[in-house]
């Protein structure tokens, strides 16, 4: 049994390494030929002394050392501990718990079973696919209740759940541990205590979520509010329908700004807003320092981050928020294969975008940078919004 499952796997990274170099634009463009093989050649070597988990995190920290955000694996997971996580300027903290360890809510993360959480970050961060701290800030807190993955890497000591620490707003820590559950069960648990406030509660980027664009004019700054969630159609409007129905709202209503928010929107197809920006460009009313911003954020990538330049080369606009999570200069254009025992799906890029002259650019930077604290988020606060809306010519 053992000999079959060591060849199983032995026949899918064999089929990565001879696949992935064939199918990318330049696989070898960050990392050397010679280190792609002998990361493969060590996995093999060591193969019959890894278990299954530890063999899934040395393939994807394989695709990882890429350095294409683009090419990834997405790796079969079964088991997760149900809390929710996000990362906050001041750290991680947890925002959706069971009712069971509803005390761990808006807690800060400091340990898992044992490990400091820096040390969390620094192991996962090796089989996370990101070419910044901002894309890293966006993917990492979803991997932390992945149980499987914190075993490979040796942090989680069983697979029956972990205990996390937490410190709270006086600096006691406190230890809890979480049972884990299959992933649809752990995600129905999370789902149903997850605290819905109503849509005029929440800030403007967190309304809406399941619609790719959107807007609102807010009649007390005179500000017309554009959400654009993903580069994407939906059924209902065309984003050419709807681009075409915002500039007359600029011509029409009485607004003496416009928001373009794309913090939320990690991509799709950058041509859509195209005819929009070029249009939006020529209207003097709006296209003035001080009167056009543009939000950005750590999901800012792929096709939206495309926009997010032609609005900062072509218009006036003012861009607030966090890095970018996309890298200027990156591989894109994403196809797929599929290795055949694991039923792993790797990801990888076909094509390359150059809109910068410095290949070495992280991010796509804000003219003024406004993060999330957690008593920002509890307060149901957005540092972009106060910025832009309070801003004077």
């Amino acid at each position: 049994m053992r000999q079959d499952r060591d060849n199983k796997w032995m026949e899918d990274v064999d089929f990565l390494y001879r696949e992935l170099p064939q199918r990318h634009k330049n696989l070898y463009f960050s990392i050397s030929e010679a280190d792609f093989a002998e990361s493969i050649q060590s996995l093999k070597r060591n193969m019959p002394w890894l278990d299954d988990s530890e063999i899934k995190v040395q393939i994807a920290k394989i695709v990882a050392s890429v350095r294409d955000a683009h090419t990834s694996v997405n790796i079969s997971l079964y088991y997760f501990c149900p809390l929710e996580f996000y990362w906050f300027s001041d750290g991680i903290y947890a925002v959706n718990t069971l009712k069971s360890d509803d005390a761990l809510l808006y807690k800060r993360l400091t340990h898992i079973d044992g490990i400091e959480i820096e040390q969390v970050i620094e192991s996962l961060s090796t089989i996370i696919s990101h070419e910044n701290q901002s894309f890293l800030k966006s993917l990492l807190p979803k991997y932390l209740p992945a149980i499987e993955l914190l075993y490979g890497l040796k942090i989680a000591q069983r697979f029956e759940g972990m205990t996390f620490t937490f410190e709270d707003e006086s600096g006691h820590h406190k230890d809890c541990f979480v049972k884990s559950y299959p992933f649809k069960k752990s995600m129905d648990k999370l789902q149903a205590n997850k605290i819905n406030l109503a849509e005029d509660k929440l800030p403007f980027y967190r309304k809406n979520a399941g619609q790719n664009y959107w807007q609102e004019y807010i009649e007390a700054s005179k500000t017309l509010y554009f959400n654009y969630n993903a580069c994407r159609e939906m059924k209902s409007e065309s984003v050419e329908d709807f681009g075409n129905q915002l500039l007359s709202l600029i011509e029409t209503s009485p607004a003496e700004k416009l928001i373009i928010d794309l913090r939320n929107n990690t991509g799709g197809n950058s041509a859509l807003l195209d005819p929009f920006i070029h249009t939006l460009k020529t209207y003097k009313k709006i296209n003035q320092t001080g009167k056009l911003f543009v939000i950005l954020g750590r999901d800012t990538f792929s096709s939206a981050l495309l926009n997010a330049y032609a609005l900062k080369n072509t218009t006036k606009a003012i861009l607030v928020g966090e890095p970018s999570g996309g890298k200027p200069n990156c591989y894109g254009e994403v196809q797929r294969f599929t290795l055949k025992h694991s039923g792993f799906v790797v990801c990888y890029s076909t094509k390359y975008y150059k809109i910068i002259e410095d290949d070495l650019m992280p991010s796509l930077f804000p003219d003024v940078e406004r993060s999330l604290t957690i008593q920002n988020y509890l307060d149901n606060e957005d540092p972009c919004m106060d910025y832009i809306l309070t801003y004077q010519s």
